[in-house]
Parts: C-alpha cells; sequence; structure tokens
C-alpha cells in the first residue's frame, strides 16, 4: 500500500512539474515575445518619434494591439487551466451578469441580459463551454465592437439550449483575412462543437455582430 502510495504521490508530481513547463513554454512563446516587441516599439517610439505625430499614433496604436494580444494570450492559458471545481454548478447567469454589469460600468454599454435558464438545467459540461464562450464573445464586443448597446439572451426551447449575443458595433467581413483569429471564432466554434452544439455568426461592416449558439439536447 505504501508503495502504491508513493507511485500516485510521484506521478501527481510529475504532472504538477509538466503542467509547469507547459505554462512556461506557452509564455515564452505566446506572451513574451509579444510583449518584449511592444517594449522596443516603445522605447523606438519615445527616442524618434515624439516630433512626428502620425508615426506617433500609427506605432501607438500597434504596440496597443501587441498588448491586447497578449491580454488575450495570458486569459486563454488561465481559461485552459481552470478546473471544474473553479466553475459551480449553477452559476452561469450570475457569473455573465456580474461580469457584464462590470463592462458597462467602464464602457458605458446600454445593457439587456435575459436568463430564461434555470440554475441547475443546464448540465456542468455543458454550462462551463457556453460560459467560456459568450465570455470570449462580450470580450470582443467590448474591445473591438465600438457599440453602444450589447444584447445576451439565454433560453430554453423545445429541443435545445438557446443563446444569443449581438451588439449595434461597426461589425466586421468574417472573410477577411485573419478576422477568425482576431475575435476568436475558431476558439469558440471548437468549444461549442465539442459539446454537440453550432454556432452561427451573422455581421458585416457598419452591421453589428450577431451570434447565436444553439445546443441540442441529448437523445437517447
Amino acid at each position: 500500500m505504501a508503495d502504491i502510495t508513493q507511485k500516485a504521490g510521484d506521478q501527481a508530481r510529475d504532472a504538477v512539474a509538466a503542467e509547469r513547463q507547459r505554462i512556461s513554454r506557452e509564455l515564452h512563446d505566446r506572451v513574451l515575445q509579444l510583449l518584449s516587441g511592444a517594449h522596443l516599439r516603445a522605447e523606438s517610439s519615445r527616442r524618434q518619434l515624439l516630433g512626428n505625430r502620425a508615426a506617433l499614433e500609427t506605432e501607438l496604436r500597434a504596440i496597443e494591439e501587441s498588448i491586447d494580444k497578449a491580454i488575450t494570450e495570458i486569459r486563454n492559458l488561465l481559461t485552459e487551466n481552470q478546473s471544474e471545481g473553479e466553475l459551480q454548478a449553477g452559476a452561469l447567469e450570475n457569473r455573465l451578469r456580474q461580469e457584464l454589469e462590470i463592462f458597462c460600468a467602464r464602457t458605458g454599454f446600454k445593457l439587456d441580459f435575459r436568463c430564461a435558464v434555470g440554475d441547475q438545467n443546464l448540465p456542468p459540461t455543458i454550462e462551463r463551454e457556453l460560459y467560456f464562450t459568450l465570455r470570449e464573445g462580450i470580450l470582443n464586443a467590448v474591445r473591438h465592437s465600438r457599440a453602444t448597446e450589447l444584447h445576451l439572451l439565454l433560453r430554453k426551447t423545445s429541443h435545445a439550449w438557446e443563446a444569443s449575443l449581438s451588439d449595434n458595433g461597426v461589425g466586421f467581413d468574417p472573410a477577411s483575412s485573419g478576422a477568425g483569429g482576431h475575435y476568436g471564432l475558431k476558439g469558440m466554434n471548437e468549444r461549442i462543437r465539442k459539446i454537440g452544439g453550432e454556432l452561427t455568426l451573422r455581421t458585416a461592416p457598419g452591421k453589428g455582430t450577431a451570434i447565436t449558439i444553439t445546443i441540442p439536447f441529448e437523445t437517447d
């Protein structure tokens, strides 16, 4: 019994060490490079561009984008390492409402949030993936859409759980190069497909953005 316990302890320590190494690599490859590049651009701007407003504004926008990407990468790493226990079952509505209220207080968004899904209606796995997908969509709207209104509806129909998230922002061309990565759509789609659902996107330049998620009930 002692040998089995020792072996289990060793395996747990090895797993923790391996995870730490993975996170360190990810931080180096995905975050530190972005921040290092932003630092160099800021230093160069301070030394060379203080007298050239147009060039300085261009560089500042590039620096902002790099920092924004670094923040996204850090958030994704934290998300990837959150355990099921850190997301309490039945907390979807409260967590989304709290975050939305914070974002709206900071940005002045007009918020319309309606939830017709009971606390215990959603299976934990679906609740988890739906939370992170909607959170990503909300962050995209806050950071990229230039919107003044945000609408979120969660409901249960006769055959599926549904979520719709829309804004009145600038929209974008989903076929343009880099649009999917910039808006995190690939990861959002992957999360929803993983739980058997479907995510649809409606947007165009100047037309706002609307995301609809449908997750059919499991059938025997």
